[in-house]
């Protein structure tokens, strides 16, 4: 398990030409468990538009920072010893059954 760290897509909707203009896609911003599980989402997103009018990236975010998860994702903090630096936090799948 990693430490609480996850992913957010961003796109952009950009007009053909040589003076592309890109302006924010006006959907919710999708997060994601992994860095990894966003870019296989974006390959898939990307395939939709193959003429190049939209574009995207990924970048990580700190959950803890955030306080918002992944639907289906809970945190677990781990506590290793006494003193500084000895919790750490992993976002782990959860099923509410």
């Amino acid at each position: 398990m990693e430490p609480v760290m996850a992913a957010v897509m961003l796109l952009l909707s950009c007009s053909p030409g040589e003076a592309s203009v890109c302006k924010p896609v006006e959907t919710a911003p999708a997060l994601y468990a992994s860095l990894e599980e966003c870019r296989t989402s974006l390959v898939d997103t990307l395939a939709k538009s193959p003429n190049g009018e939209i574009i995207g990236r990924c970048r990580a975010i700190d959950l803890t920072a955030t306080a918002s998860l992944p639907k289906g994702y809970k945190t677990v903090q781990v506590t290793r010893g006494i003193g500084h630096g000895t919790v750490t936090s992993y976002l782990v799948p959860h099923d509410p059954r």
